[in-house]
């Protein structure tokens, strides 16, 4: 028998690398983290207008649920301001409730003209908060601000963007100094704008598309300071 020319190559031969399909993962995971931060912001925007459309509760055919409709319930201004910042002029009722103790709200300035300490108001509330606050055919709905649930949503996008950004760029460490300097204003923007979006109340496009904007720039310059940290 004649010799082997050369002793043969028993590697396997290279699949996909292990590498790539791990940061493909943490890619797809983090673009998952932040669709879901995205999902959680729909629903808030979502049950911040749900109200809109329901009856009140006791002028309501039978088979509807009491979580369906508005409950009204009396109230008395006990007390008005007005207050004022940097940014903007507040305007705010102290209502005394009938079943409970009274509260401060936040309300625009042509319902705050129309009423007076001592007048009497309808609170309607919509799984327990007040949705609306009615005093003879003026209506208003109280502004509240959700900051605790968009610094959750805002956590979700910026880890869902770091991940996202480092997996395509297969850079991680090398990067989150420089990435920090993108992060950190869009994790201040996500909560602080987000905020403010869903209590304004704006169309849906605009409450979410201006987030989905920013957002996907936010991303590419985070992804591309990943692929520059990468390459060095």
């Amino acid at each position: 028998m004649g010799k082997a020319d050369g002793p043969r190559d028993r590697r396997p031969r290279r699949g996909p690398a292990a590498g790539q399909v791990l940061r493909g993962l943490i890619a797809v995971l983090g673009l998952a983290i932040v669709v879901f931060g995205f999902v959680r912001y729909h629903d808030a925007y979502d049950e911040g207008r749900a109200y809109l459309g329901a009856p009140v509760c006791g002028a309501t055919a039978d088979g509807v649920a009491q979580a369906d409709c508005l409950r009204p319930e009396s109230g008395r201004v006990t007390k008005k301001w007005v207050g004022a910042n940097s940014d903007a002029t507040s305007y705010r009722l102290a209502v005394l409730r009938e079943n409970a103790p009274g509260r401060t709200y936040t309300v625009d300035e042509s319902f705050y003209d129309a009423v007076d300490v001592g007048s009497t108001v309808e609170l309607r509330f919509w799984r327990g908060r007040v949705a609306e606050i009615i005093h003879q055919g003026h209506r208003t709905d109280p502004q509240t601000t959700p900051w605790a649930l968009m610094f959750r949503i805002g956590l979700l996008v910026v880890a869902g963007t770091a991940l996202l950004a480092g997996g395509l760029a297969g850079a991680f460490l090398e990067a989150w100094r420089i990435q920090a300097v993108i992060l950190v204003p869009l994790f201040l923007l996500t909560w602080g704008v987000g905020a403010r979006l869903l209590a304004w109340r704006w169309p849906q496009a605009l409450t979410m598309g201006l987030p989905a904007l920013a957002w996907l720039i936010a991303a590419a310059l985070t992804t591309a300071v990943a692929v520059v940290a990468a390459e060095d």
